[in-house]
């Protein structure tokens, strides 16, 4: 047992210092947190009560999963509308244009719980989307809330 004590000491401080080093600032570098705060300014939110009105009434708008494929298949799916599209936030760019085919097509984008939607929704605002909400609660809220979701 005595032998394994510094062994373990190194391991406890190797993980200290790699989660330190997770969110170490960079002297001018903005933190994620404080890039997504600034994006959050920039996009009108809404909640699970407005995206819900939102899929009753607005037929024509469009619903942007963020989620990576593998974060759709492990939270245990998505949001049960016909809007509904995924599109991962490493294609946004690449993809938005095969399903928003106008400039002021409503959109609203969601994630697991609000992080990484906000720089979707600045995204497309930044490329000339005009009607971009955040759904801010995300898909965990929506799930909490007992409306329909599917695989």
């Amino acid at each position: 047992m005595i032998k394994s004590f510094p062994l373990i000491c190194l391991l406890s401080f190797s993980l200290t210092l790699i989660t330190s080093m997770a969110y170490a600032e960079v002297s001018g570098i903005p933190t994620g947190f404080q890039i997504q705060e600034a994006a959050e300014k920039k996009t009108r939110k809404i909640n699970t009560a407005d995206l819900k009105i939102m899929l009753d009434e607005e037929l024509d708008m469009i619903l942007i999963d963020i989620r990576t494929a593998a974060e759709v298949q492990n939270m245990d799916g998505k949001i049960d509308a016909p809007q509904n599209v995924h599109i991962p936030r490493g294609w946004l760019e690449f993809r938005v244009q095969r399903v928003a085919l106008n400039k002021d097509i409503p959109i609203v984008v969601y994630c697991g719980g609000g992080l990484r939607s906000p720089l979707a929704a600045e995204t497309l605002q930044d490329m000339g989307y005009s009607n971009v909400k955040n759904y801010s609660e995300g898909f965990f809220a929506w799930k909490k809330s007992g409306l329909p979701v599917k695989p």
